[in-house]
Parts: structure tokens; sequence; C-alpha cells
């Protein structure tokens, strides 16, 4: 059997290091250590401290730890944060062969991947979830995009103009190291139009585009939920790690089960739909309440 990497970079703000390690949680509420035998978790971080402060975590997890220098090289001249994300999948497959499962860290495992995997070992691509055909303009950033790749009418890839090209969420990528070269292609890409459309769109769409002449892209949502619209959730994960702070790793576990992500999502679309006309003018934004983590115990 393949090795699999599971891959996330990890560095900043703590909120980014609540969200990694609730992911990794959400993981191993799905599969036994034994389980995990062909796969590695790599995790591109300035702070690898921060992981090995949690107690008997047995993930298989690698710390790669990358300096505010290497960061900053990997945002490259046109400093792009998302960027980086080509430069880690590019120093990881520099030594490693496999199927590779990028993830941001802002997911959650909705179910065990081993059939992903498998899929991805066939030569399948996975990505998070179609957004449109930017030439449908179905939303302002893709109108935008729609409308500068127009202009650009000298720039197409097999015949067909860029603009009739799928947009897929890039939160999820899922490829097998046979497509690595790809990797150059989407850093070149980024590299030539993000200086004139510096919109955060443009990595996404390169990984879409070069994945899409590839092979068919399959959707990794049913696997896995990218939560990219729901920022606010950072204030219930604050005060989860904080309450549980020095917990066991198995602890944590099953104490994750208790933030239901698709019902936090419910909550604030109920909100939006029912704010005033006051409300919507001042763009009042809202929060979850924090529960009583003792007394939400009682629910497991």
């Amino acid at each position: 059997m393949q090795t699999s990497y599971i891959v996330l970079q990890c560095y900043g703000n703590d909120d980014i290091f609540y969200e990694c390690t609730f992911a990794l949680l959400t993981l191993s509420q799905l599969y036994k250590p034994e389980e995990l035998e062909h796969i590695q978790i790599w995790i591109y971080t300035d702070k690898p401290e921060w992981f090995l402060s949690f107690r008997d975590c047995w993930l298989p997890i690698t710390l790669r730890k990358i300096s505010e220098d290497v960061i900053k090289g990997w945002k490259g001249e046109i400093d792009f944060v998302h960027r980086v994300k080509i430069e880690v999948l590019r120093d990881l497959l520099q030594t490693k062969a496999g199927n590779v499962l990028y993830l941001d860290t802002d997911i959650v495992f909705l179910r065990r991947i081993d059939s992903m995997l498998h899929a991805i070992a066939g030569g399948n691509i996975f990505m998070h979830v179609m957004e449109g055909i930017v030439s449908d303009e179905s939303n302002p950033i893709m109108k935008k995009l729609c409308f500068y790749l127009r202009e650009q009418q000298t720039i197409q890839m097999s015949g067909k103009p860029l603009y009739d090209s799928a947009m897929w969420n890039a939160g999820v990528l899922g490829f097998h190291s046979q497509y690595h070269a790809l990797l150059d292609d989407i850093l070149f890409f980024t590299d030539m139009i993000f200086p004139e459309f510096p919109k955060h769109v443009v990595e996404q769409f390169a990984f879409s585009l070069y994945f899409q002449r590839t092979a068919s892209i399959h959707a990794a949502a049913p696997y896995i939920l990218h939560y990219w619209n729901l920022k606010e959730l950072r204030v219930l994960l604050r005060s989860f790690f904080g309450h549980f702070k020095n917990k066991p790793w198995d602890d944590l576990v099953a104490f994750s089960k208790l933030i239901q992500v698709h019902v936090v999502m419910q909550e604030k679309l109920v909100f939006l739909q029912n704010r005033s006309a006051l409300g919507k003018l001042t763009k009042s934004e809202w929060e979850p309440t924090i529960p009583d983590w003792n007394l939400m115990m009682q629910q497991l």
C-alpha cells in the first residue's frame, strides 16, 4: 500500500493553531492508531512546540519547522500568502512519493478517507467543491476574474479560453505525486497573473485550471468540510481549548464531538436571514454563544 501524506500549513496567530488542532481531533474521531499505518501527517509550522505540548497524541505527525524568512520567501516577490501553499507542496514532493492530501486548517473530517485515498492512488484528483464556471459570473469575484481573462485573449489552454474553466475551492487538494510537475506550472501561472489581478482566488484558479486539464476533479466535500466562511468558529475553538487545557489527547478527541460545525453554520445563517433592515444596513455581525462546557459534557 502506498504511503499517503496529509499536509497542512499552520503558522501565525493562535486561531490558526486552534483550527489545525481541531481538524486533527476530528480525524482522530474516525481512526484508531493502527489504522494510520500508511499515513503520515506533515505540518509545516513556525511553532512546532504547540503540537508537542499535547499529551499522548498518537497521530503520525511530522513537524517541518519553517522560519519567518522561509515563509517570506515562499510568498515570493508578489508577496501572496496563498503562494505558500504551492511551495509547501513542492517542498514535500522533493523527497516524497505517494498520495497527497493537502488541507487548509479550517476543515473538519466528516467520514473516513480510505476510498478517497484509494481513488487518488488510481490517478484521480480531488478539490473541495466546484464553485461554478468563471464565465457564469455567479459572484462578484468571479465576474471580476472573467472580465480580466476576457481582456487577456492571448492566454488560452488546450485551445479554450480560460474564462470557460471551472473554479474549484482549493481548501482541500488530493492528488498523486505523479502530478508533481503541475505544481511548477501552477506556481508560474500564479506569479504571472497575481501582479495584474491581485485577488485571493488566483492560486485557487491556478490549481483548478491545471488540475481539470489533467484529470477529472472529484469533490472532497462528502469526506471533508471546509468552513472557510465561518471564521466565527474561532470564538468557540478558543473557548474549547482554554477550558480543556492540559487534557490528554483521547479526552480532547471525545470532547471535540461537542463542537458540531454544521449546527454553528445553521445558527449563523438563521441570524443573517432574520436581521432587521437596520441590522443589514449596519452589517451587524453574529458570534456563537459560548456553551457551558461542563454541562455540555453530560451529552457524551
